[in-house]
């Protein structure tokens, strides 16, 4: 019921606004030790203040729920760059399924060793600093009730034309090094090692938004090294940040960028050269780039068959897209 009412009352909200979807996801609070803070600015700069210049938002499609369920996590695949990995949250989950961008299904990959408790989002990066080899990475990373510990799951990238499939995946055990907390966004540095965006606990009774913690860890798990806090933008558009929090519900990286995911805006942090650690993104100039309005926004993903990112709707499966002028 309080779901409903929230959408209800983000509909509401959407009618006085520009027409398109609008969304719910409720952000527990849980307690967390105290972090330093990176500033960014409150005004970044428009989307075309550099190059690439980003266009306006395109409708593509949409992951339909037979295929994917509430899709939580979504990556371009390095071996076929035109296609891309979606996964849903649901608890148990054993597969990802490969799809267009126009979410037109190509197939499934079912993953022994996969039962995730509550997949939040995907990456593709190395397999390790020794392995160019690209490696698919599942990060079962949400945690509303306080888990002591996630895992993120590592499979080599399989040959997408030989779909279905059935793959092995290396679970890889994590902890934190305080308090637990949720989170819906996974990265993947040059040598293989997650890094993981937290999502911020926010209090309804006073409007306020916890710290974004960011932390890293090893190549084959173990305690997360705490980076930092990353402070975000103010929000041009409040319609979500308001009733859920000014939380991160996705990620991606290429080389020299990082794109973030709220439910009301997008943010693209940008390293002065290509092989910057993304470890160190909170000190790169941000600015603002297109984003819809969806309903529950909680995936992007850069394009890599050409130039600027998608993202999708966990409530509707919606793909929007974006592309470089």
């Amino acid at each position: 019921m309080f779901r409903v009412l929230v959408v209800c009352t983000v509909l509401a909200a959407a009618s006085c606004s520009a027409g398109g979807e609008a969304g719910y996801v409720a952000t527990p609070k849980v307690t967390l030790s105290a972090a330093t803070t990176r500033a960014t600015p409150t005004s970044p700069p428009s989307a075309c203040g550099d190059k690439p210049c980003y266009g306006a938002v395109q409708s593509l499609g949409e992951v339909g729920s037979d295929i994917v369920a509430e899709v939580s996590g979504m990556a371009a695949s390095h071996r076929h760059p035109e296609l891309y990995y979606v996964i849903g949250d649901q608890q148990g989950t054993s597969e990802v399924a490969v799809v267009e961008e126009s979410g037109t299904l190509v197939g499934h990959i079912e993953i022994d060793g996969l039962s995730a408790r509550n997949a939040e989002d995907l990456a593709v990066g190395r397999c390790g600093p020794d392995d160019d080899t690209p490696c698919l990475f599942i990060g079962d990373i949400g945690n509303h009730v306080g888990l002591a510990d996630l895992f993120i799951y590592r499979i080599p990238e399989p040959d997408l034309d030989q779909l279905p499939l059935r793959v092995d995946a290396k679970a890889l055990r994590y902890t934190y090094p305080g308090e637990p907390t949720d989170a819906e966004a996974l990265l993947v540095d040059a040598d293989g090692r997650p890094i993981i965006i937290s999502k911020a606990w926010f209090d309804d009774s006073t409007g306020e938004t916890g710290p974004t913690q960011v932390f890293r860890g090893g190549g084959e798990g173990g305690t997360l090294e705490h980076l930092f806090d990353l402070e975000l933008p103010d929000p041009e558009s409040r319609i979500f940040a308001d009733l859920v929090g000014h939380v991160v519900t996705a990620a991606d990286s290429i080389a020299g960028r990082v794109i973030v995911r709220t439910y009301d805006e997008a943010y693209e942090y940008r390293a002065a050269e290509p092989d910057a650690d993304i470890a160190t993104f909170a000190d790169w100039p941000v600015r603002r780039v297109p984003a819809p309005f969806q309903m529950q926004s909680e995936t992007i993903a850069y394009r890599l068959d050409s130039c600027g990112y998608l993202t999708t709707s966990e409530l509707t499966g919606a793909i929007d897209g974006v592309v470089c002028e």
